[in-house]
Protein backbone atom coordinates (compact mmCIF):
# COMPACT_ATOMS: atom_id res chain seq x y z
CA UNK A 1 0.00 0.00 0.00
CA UNK A 2 2.95 2.54 0.89
CA UNK A 3 3.98 1.36 -3.15
CA UNK A 4 0.82 2.23 -3.99
CA UNK A 5 0.75 6.02 -2.69
CA UNK A 6 3.90 6.34 -3.87
CA UNK A 7 3.27 5.57 -7.31
CA UNK A 8 -0.07 7.56 -6.99
CA UNK A 9 2.26 10.21 -5.67
CA UNK A 10 4.70 10.14 -8.65
CA UNK A 11 1.97 9.86 -11.32
CA UNK A 12 0.08 13.31 -9.80
CA UNK A 13 2.89 15.33 -9.71
CA UNK A 14 3.76 14.17 -13.43
CA UNK A 15 -0.01 15.02 -14.32
CA UNK A 16 0.48 17.84 -12.54
CA UNK A 17 3.77 18.42 -14.13
CA UNK A 18 2.45 17.55 -17.57
CA UNK A 19 -0.81 19.60 -17.18
CA UNK A 20 1.20 23.12 -16.13
CA UNK A 21 3.80 22.67 -19.26
CA UNK A 22 0.44 21.69 -21.64
CA UNK A 23 -1.06 24.76 -19.97
CA UNK A 24 1.94 27.19 -20.86
CA UNK A 25 2.48 25.32 -24.28
CA UNK A 26 -1.17 26.24 -24.91
CA UNK A 27 -1.23 30.13 -24.27
CA UNK A 28 1.98 30.68 -25.78
CA UNK A 29 0.27 29.46 -28.84
CA UNK A 30 -3.14 31.83 -28.25
CA UNK A 31 -1.20 34.87 -27.43
CA UNK A 32 -0.28 37.74 -29.97
CA UNK A 33 1.74 40.60 -29.16
CA UNK A 34 0.56 43.99 -30.59
CA UNK A 35 2.75 46.55 -31.20
CA UNK A 36 2.58 50.36 -32.35
CA UNK A 37 5.13 52.57 -33.13
CA UNK A 38 5.28 55.54 -34.86
CA UNK A 39 7.01 59.39 -34.25
CA UNK A 40 5.58 63.11 -35.32
CA UNK A 41 6.64 66.28 -36.21
CA UNK A 42 5.40 70.09 -35.77
CA UNK A 43 5.85 71.81 -38.90
CA UNK A 44 5.08 75.57 -37.64
CA UNK A 45 2.16 77.53 -39.00
CA UNK A 46 2.62 80.92 -40.80
CA UNK A 47 0.71 84.12 -39.18
CA UNK A 48 0.39 86.93 -41.45
CA UNK A 49 -2.66 89.07 -42.02
CA UNK A 50 -2.12 92.51 -43.87
CA UNK A 51 -2.89 95.36 -46.24
CA UNK A 52 -2.01 95.61 -49.93
CA UNK A 53 -2.38 97.57 -53.20
CA UNK A 54 -3.47 100.35 -51.77
CA UNK A 55 -4.75 102.57 -55.01
CA UNK A 56 -4.51 106.44 -56.17
CA UNK A 57 -8.05 107.72 -54.88
CA UNK A 58 -11.32 108.13 -57.29
CA UNK A 59 -12.31 111.92 -56.96
CA UNK A 60 -15.71 113.03 -57.57
CA UNK A 61 -16.26 116.48 -57.43
CA UNK A 62 -14.00 119.46 -56.05
CA UNK A 63 -12.44 116.93 -53.25
CA UNK A 64 -8.82 116.95 -53.20
CA UNK A 65 -6.24 114.98 -51.32
CA UNK A 66 -4.62 116.79 -48.51
CA UNK A 67 -2.05 114.05 -47.59
CA UNK A 68 -2.35 110.89 -49.14
CA UNK A 69 -3.29 107.85 -46.94
CA UNK A 70 0.12 105.04 -46.79
CA UNK A 71 0.85 101.32 -45.54
CA UNK A 72 2.93 101.55 -42.52
CA UNK A 73 4.29 98.07 -41.34
CA UNK A 74 1.54 96.20 -43.34
CA UNK A 75 -1.37 96.47 -40.67
CA UNK A 76 -1.78 100.30 -40.52
CA UNK A 77 -2.78 102.46 -43.30
CA UNK A 78 -3.28 105.79 -42.09
CA UNK A 79 -1.91 109.73 -41.88
CA UNK A 80 -4.68 110.69 -44.89
CA UNK A 81 -6.57 114.23 -44.83
CA UNK A 82 -9.04 115.09 -47.59
CA UNK A 83 -10.95 118.48 -48.36
CA UNK A 84 -14.58 118.71 -49.39
CA UNK A 85 -16.34 121.66 -50.66
CA UNK A 86 -19.80 121.07 -51.80
CA UNK A 87 -22.55 118.10 -52.28
CA UNK A 88 -21.15 114.87 -54.07
CA UNK A 89 -17.72 115.48 -53.30
CA UNK A 90 -16.23 112.46 -52.90
CA UNK A 91 -12.63 110.47 -52.45
CA UNK A 92 -12.26 106.98 -52.75
CA UNK A 93 -9.82 104.46 -52.00
CA UNK A 94 -9.54 101.18 -52.42
CA UNK A 95 -7.02 98.54 -50.92
CA UNK A 96 -6.39 94.73 -50.10
CA UNK A 97 -6.41 92.75 -47.09
CA UNK A 98 -4.48 89.97 -47.71
CA UNK A 99 -4.15 86.32 -45.90
CA UNK A 100 -0.38 85.50 -46.91
CA UNK A 101 -0.31 82.91 -43.84
CA UNK A 102 -0.66 79.49 -43.76
CA UNK A 103 -3.91 79.52 -41.48
CA UNK A 104 -7.92 80.43 -42.28
CA UNK A 105 -8.94 83.70 -40.82
CA UNK A 106 -11.87 84.81 -38.91
CA UNK A 107 -12.82 88.62 -38.33
CA UNK A 108 -13.37 88.40 -35.00
CA UNK A 109 -14.09 91.96 -34.30
CA UNK A 110 -14.78 95.16 -36.76
CA UNK A 111 -14.72 98.96 -35.02
CA UNK A 112 -15.67 101.56 -36.88
CA UNK A 113 -15.00 104.85 -34.59
CA UNK A 114 -17.50 107.14 -35.00
CA UNK A 115 -15.58 110.67 -36.16
CA UNK A 116 -15.09 113.98 -34.26
CA UNK A 117 -16.78 116.84 -36.05
CA UNK A 118 -15.07 120.34 -35.10
CA UNK A 119 -16.98 123.52 -36.06
CA UNK A 120 -15.23 126.89 -35.69
CA UNK A 121 -16.64 130.16 -35.47
CA UNK A 122 -19.94 131.56 -34.32
CA UNK A 123 -21.63 129.16 -36.21
CA UNK A 124 -19.49 126.12 -34.98
CA UNK A 125 -22.57 123.88 -33.37
CA UNK A 126 -25.07 124.31 -36.76
CA UNK A 127 -22.37 124.07 -38.84
CA UNK A 128 -20.88 120.51 -37.05
CA UNK A 129 -24.44 119.61 -37.09
CA UNK A 130 -25.01 120.14 -41.02
CA UNK A 131 -21.86 118.23 -41.36
CA UNK A 132 -22.36 115.49 -38.95
CA UNK A 133 -26.08 114.87 -41.19
CA UNK A 134 -24.31 115.03 -44.63
CA UNK A 135 -20.81 113.18 -44.12
CA UNK A 136 -20.05 109.93 -46.12
CA UNK A 137 -17.84 107.86 -44.32
CA UNK A 138 -17.92 104.18 -46.01
CA UNK A 139 -15.80 101.04 -45.60
CA UNK A 140 -17.30 97.90 -47.71
CA UNK A 141 -16.08 95.54 -49.72
CA UNK A 142 -15.09 96.40 -53.44
CA UNK A 143 -18.33 95.16 -54.71
CA UNK A 144 -19.77 97.09 -52.11
CA UNK A 145 -21.49 94.34 -49.43
CA UNK A 146 -21.24 95.46 -45.63
CA UNK A 147 -17.67 94.45 -43.87
CA UNK A 148 -18.87 91.95 -40.74
CA UNK A 149 -17.65 90.27 -37.60
CA UNK A 150 -16.78 86.02 -38.79
CA UNK A 151 -16.31 86.99 -42.10
CA UNK A 152 -14.00 84.27 -43.19
CA UNK A 153 -10.40 85.16 -44.74
CA UNK A 154 -8.89 81.53 -45.72
CA UNK A 155 -5.05 81.35 -46.34
CA UNK A 156 -3.84 82.90 -49.86
CA UNK A 157 -7.06 84.83 -49.98
CA UNK A 158 -7.37 88.50 -50.79
CA UNK A 159 -10.21 90.77 -49.57
CA UNK A 160 -10.58 94.27 -51.61
CA UNK A 161 -12.33 96.83 -49.58
CA UNK A 162 -13.45 100.39 -50.51
CA UNK A 163 -12.99 103.64 -48.13
CA UNK A 164 -15.30 106.24 -49.22
CA UNK A 165 -15.35 109.84 -47.69
CA UNK A 166 -17.69 112.17 -48.84
CA UNK A 167 -20.05 114.88 -48.51
CA UNK A 168 -23.79 113.90 -49.55
CA UNK A 169 -25.09 114.44 -52.69
CA UNK A 170 -28.81 114.99 -51.42
CA UNK A 171 -27.37 117.77 -49.18
CA UNK A 172 -29.40 120.74 -49.10
CA UNK A 173 -27.20 123.37 -47.28
CA UNK A 174 -23.28 123.77 -46.44
CA UNK A 175 -21.51 124.88 -42.71
CA UNK A 176 -20.51 128.39 -43.10
CA UNK A 177 -17.11 127.64 -41.38
CA UNK A 178 -14.33 125.29 -42.25
CA UNK A 179 -15.22 121.94 -40.32
CA UNK A 180 -12.52 119.41 -39.35
CA UNK A 181 -12.99 115.84 -39.27
CA UNK A 182 -10.98 113.18 -36.97
CA UNK A 183 -10.96 110.04 -35.58
CA UNK A 184 -11.77 108.44 -38.63
CA UNK A 185 -10.69 105.09 -37.25
CA UNK A 186 -11.35 101.58 -38.17
CA UNK A 187 -10.12 99.00 -36.57
CA UNK A 188 -10.24 95.05 -37.65
CA UNK A 189 -8.95 91.89 -35.55
CA UNK A 190 -8.87 88.80 -37.28
CA UNK A 191 -8.25 85.37 -35.07
CA UNK A 192 -7.86 81.68 -36.17
CA UNK A 193 -10.43 80.11 -38.04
Amino acid sequence: MKENKKTLYSFVALSLVLSVIGISVGFAAMSTELNLNGSASVVPATWKIKFNNLSSPAITGAATVVTAPTITSDTHIGNYEVQLSKPGDEVVYTFDVVNNGSIDAELNTYTFATPTITGTGTAAASDETIVSNNLVYTLTYADGSAIGVNDVLNHGETASLKLTVGYSATANSLPVNTVTITGMDVTFVYGQK
